[in-house]
Order: structure tokens, then sequence, then C-alpha cells
């Protein structure tokens, strides 16, 4: 298969033009399975419809997708970019050419024929493209890629998968599948960026307990679930909370299950507001047609049921209520993808969650998405610019326990308050280690002497980096991945024993020094940024503070980062502690 890089004057925005050239350089590495991350609305299909001509494919190329919408969605972008390139679907009744360059192909149709399959022919194909890939770990597609060999060795074939929600949340990450993510573009840096619209939050409060509904295979079981949810006071509080925030705005409510739609959009019909309802079920004549008078503003709310999550595309949506509570972030953010496009005229996009009480269960929002603290209600704020003031609080006084504030007014005190002030591990990882770790935006970070720390983040294919950064070395090095927190932790807390002894009295907890009352020069260093030494203050919460504002002020700027695990001599090589901030003098 022959590559080449795309010209920059191709009409592709640029980050599809840089998403086609990574595609280009995986393979030329020797990766054989990559995914790309694009959020919902920046035109996915777009790159992939570009791969017969970026590619110079002089085999097939087969897509596979599991829904008839995205099947169409992705024939018509083929043949609106190359009107001349022979491009059919493999789907029930329609069967593709044999001299089809492009074949579309239905998951289950091919899953569940093996005739099917076997006039696929893996010789044929060069390419095998996955839409919405975060469902590639199923054994329906699993078939199908036994069947192209593309876990064999030494394999030519080449497959991509796109996706916007690459982690899964269910514990089979896409690593089982992908070597890598080639490219990632999140949906921060898409509103940052104005490809996308930006987004305002609105948290409802219920006073329904969700402790009783169980879980399976990640999300909570859909019977159980329905029977808590869908009661009038609960249906009512969806009517007032759109009147209250979002009033003549073109809504989605995503409900449960078909009874859960058909109910709420009852009780949006008697308070007299034009709304209409979608579900499986239903005739495909009938739900183009009730689709068609929502887009054209003949109806104001639409609620459905596990039918407008994927492919479904309409730019004019600029509220979502979440009235179904889920604990998959991927479907959390699927549902609120589908209101993130731009359109003239649209200003933002309003999302209302409903707060279901909860001891048991962590439930993805809009802090999920955006490294907002749990439970925070914006209050019709924006969901980008109160990150952004959070990332800034992080840089500059990064002490400030964030998982405290609940409300974008509880910013503008938190500086000055001691309850906001936070010492301890993160409580999730309080258990796993003796460490002074502390909780950051995108996960967690352990101050070392000599302006080194070690993080630890969660990546796309649900599995943990853990991370050296140093000032002195401007440089970040993978030290090693770990499948869960727990294991990230005592992987990292490991090589502070191994490759960083003079460290350990510093950072643990229970050193006896950190009680004591601060060193001058801890003071002096506090008094010259600015930060007042709060009543009460130890030795060794400043050396945290100071710490904390080393790696925070003093992040590498052109970071070198070292993608390979770290070895033996990789970490010889690297200077030992011998001065630091955490001094006891």
């Amino acid at each position: 298969m022959q590559i080449r890089h795309l010209p920059t004057t191709c009409h592709l925005r640029a980050y599809q033009s840089e998403a086609l050239n990574a595609v280009c350089d995986a393979y030329r590495s020797g990766k054989r399975r990559v995914i790309v991350s694009l959020p919902t609305g920046t035109g996915k299909t777009v790159v992939f419809a570009h791969f017969p001509r970026v590619l110079k494919m002089k085999k097939r190329l087969l897509v596979l997708a599991h829904r008839e919408e995205l099947l169409l969605q992705a024939r018509d972008k083929f043949r609106s970019i190359d009107p001349e390139l022979k491009v059919e679907i493999e789907q029930a009744g329609s069967r593709a050419a044999d001299d089809a360059k492009v074949v579309i192909a239905s998951v289950p149709t091919l899953a569940r024929s093996g005739a099917r399959l076997s006039r696929l022919q893996p010789d044929e194909f060069s390419i095998v493209v996955v839409d919405e890939a975060h469902h590639a770990v199923a054994p329906s597609y699993r078939r199908i890629f036994d069947h192209f060999g593309l876990f064999e060795p030494n394999v030519s074939r080449y497959l991509i998968g796109f996706t916007a929600t690459p982690r899964r949340g269910d514990k089979q990450g896409l690593g089982e599948v992908f070597q890598e993510v080639c490219y990632a573009r999140d949906m921060r840096e898409m509103i940052a960026d104005r490809y996308l619209c930006p987004i305002t939050g609105w948290r409802v409060a219920s006073d329904l307990s969700l402790d009783h509904v169980k879980v399976r295979h990640g999300d909570f079981i859909e019977s159980q679930l329905a029977h808590a949810v869908n009661i009038p006071l609960r249906n009512s509080l969806l009517v007032k909370a759109y009147r209250d925030f979002a009033p003549g705005r073109r809504a989605i409510v995503f409900c449960v299950d078909v009874a859960h739609a058909k109910d709420v959009h009852r009780v949006f019909a008697e308070a007299g507001i034009r709304a209409a309802t979608v579900w499986g079920a239903l005739s495909r004549d009938q739900r183009r047609s009730t689709l068609a008078a929502f887009s054209a503003g003949e109806i104001d709310v639409v609620t459905n049921c596990n039918v407008l999550t994927e492919g479904f595309d309409e730019p004019r949506v600029d509220c979502v209520i979440m009235a179904r509570p889920t604990k998959s972030k991927l479907l959390y953010a699927q549902m609120l993808g589908r209101g993130t496009r731009l359109h003239p005229g649209k200003k933002d996009l309003v999302v209302i969650d409903v707060a279901d009480n909860s001891r048991t269960h962590q439930l993805p929002g809009l802090h999920t998405l955006f490294n907002l603290p749990l439970n925070m209600n914006l209050k019709g704020g924006n969901a980008l610019e109160v990150e952004r003031q959070i990332e800034r609080f992080n840089r500059t006084q990064p002490w400030i326990d964030i998982s405290r504030i609940r409300t974008p007014e509880d910013l503008k005190v938190a500086a000055e308050r001691i309850e906001f002030f936070n010492f301890d591990p993160p409580a999730e990882i309080r258990a796993y280690t003796q460490n002074t770790w502390q909780a950051v935006p995108a996960g967690y970070r352990l101050g070392l002497p000599e302006g080194e720390w070690i993080s630890i983040e969660p990546n796309l294919l649900d599995a943990w980096d853990i991370r050296l950064s140093s000032v002195r070395q401007s440089s970040v090095l993978l030290l090693s991945r770990a499948t869960s927190l727990a294991a990230a932790v005592a992987s990292a807390d490991r090589f502070v024993v191994l490759h960083r002894p003079d460290a350990r009295r510093l950072v643990e907890r229970s050193a006896h020094w950190r009680n004591e009352l601060p060193s001058d020069k801890q003071k002096q260093v506090l008094a010259l940024n600015r930060i007042p030494v709060p009543q009460g203050l130890t030795r060794g919460q400043a050396a945290q503070m100071i710490s904390q504002l080393v790696s925070a002020h003093r992040a590498p700027a052109n970071t070198q980062t070292t993608n390979a695990p770290a070895n033996n001599q990789d970490l010889k090589s690297r200077s030992r502690a011998r001065e630091t901030y955490h001094s006891k003098s």
C-alpha cells in the first residue's frame, strides 16, 4: 500500500489533514491497528472518506459500522468527495458488487452470516475502517477482524478505528484491539478552536436515590433504572428545567426506555410545549417525518431512548436534557455530542443534568468532560471558561481543594478560605500509598526534589500512564503503563524506592519532620510567591505547597516526550536528588 502526505492546499480543516498524515506516519512506523479520536461533529467520516486518494489504494477498502444511519452517511460522504468512486453497501438485502472499490458493511450482517463474510476475500482488501470504534471489542467485530487476519504477525492490512469516545468505561479497554491512538483531539480543544459550540450547564437536583439500582457491564440495568426514574415528579422536573433554563430551544431529551420516552413526551405536551418522541420500533417513515419536523422548527423537544445517541446529525440542537442517569462516560459523551455542532445563529449548547442522589454510584456529567469538580453546578456558566479558571488555580495555588468547589461563585472565595486547603492524598488512592500524592486536573502528581515530579494520567485506551517530568532536563519520560489506578500508584511509588531513594523521606506522609513548624527558607519562598502562610501550617504542608508551585510554574515548555517505557540505563543517567525545596533547613 502506497501512502503520501496530504498537500496543504487540500480543502480540509487543519486537524483533518493532521489526522490523515498521522495515519500515514503510523503505518510507516509499523503500526497496523490504530485509532483516530475526534469529537462528534468534527468530521470523522470526512477523514476516512479521503483514504482512497491519500493512501493510494490499489486494493479495496472496507468500512464497518453497526447502524444503518452510519452506513448511509459514510456512503454519501465517499461519493461527495469522489463521485467516480464505486461505493456500495453490504447490509441485509443490499449486496456490494465484487468490483466495488469501497464496501460499507453492516457488522450485524457480516457477523451473522458466514456466507456474506466469506464473499469478502481478505486478499482483496488493504484497509479496514471501523466507524464508532469503541464497539470494536465486541465478539461480532472480533469475528470479522479474525476473518481478515488483522491480528496475525506481519500482516499488511491496516485497521483504523474512528471514534469520538475511546474510553468504554466497562473495563474492556480498546487496547485489546488497537495498538495506539495515532491522533486525538478532545472536545475542549475543538471548542477552544471554534470547531464546536460553547457548552453551558445546569444541574437540577432530584430527591431520587439510585443506590438500589444494580449495575451490569459497566452501566445500570435498564429495567431497574426505568422503574426508578420514570415517576411523575421527576418527569415534571424536566419540564420545569426546560422552561427555566432553555425555553424555546431545540432540545433532545435522553430517556431510559420506550415507556420513559413516551411518558416524558406526554408531560411536555401537556405543558403546552411542542414535543414528539422517537424509538427504535417506530417505522422508518414516521421517524424521518418526526425528525424532519424537528429540524424545521415545527417541534421544540424530542424525547428518545437509544435512537439519537449515534448517527443523528442535527446542528440546530442547542439543548440536551440528560433524563437518563448513566455510569458510562462513553454514553454520556455520545448524548452530549448530539448538540455540539456549529450552526449559524447558534450561541451555545445548554446541557441540563438531572442529579439523582447516590452514595454508591459515581455518575458522569460535564465534570468528567471538562475536568470540573464532582457535583459542580455551573449555574449556566460556560464549562470551558470555568475549567480554565480552575486550571489557573492549580497553577497558582495547587494546594486548594478543588473538589469542595460546587459553583462558579466558590472560585471567588476559595483562595481566602482555609477550609478549601487540602494536603491529604485523594480519597480514591489513599489506601494504596504512603506518599504525598495530590490530585491535579489530568490525574495525580507526586512532587520530587530538584524540579522533578511523577504524574499518573489515564490514557485513551483505558490504561494509566506513569511519567517522570523534569524541569532541568526539559523532558517527560514514560516510565510504564498500568491497567488500574492502584497498580499505577504502586508502580510509581516503587520507582521512587528504586531510583530516587534520597526522596523517600521527603515524600512519605509519616516522616516525623512534617509536623514541625515551617522553616525560614520555606517562609521566604512562600513570601516571594506572594502566598500568605495559613495559620497552623506545618513544615510538611509548606513543602507540598512549594513542590506543587515548582511543578506547576516550571513545567517544561518544549517538552521532549519519550513514549517507550524507561529502562534502567535511562534512569541511571538522570541526576539524583541533592537539593530540594523540601529541605528542613
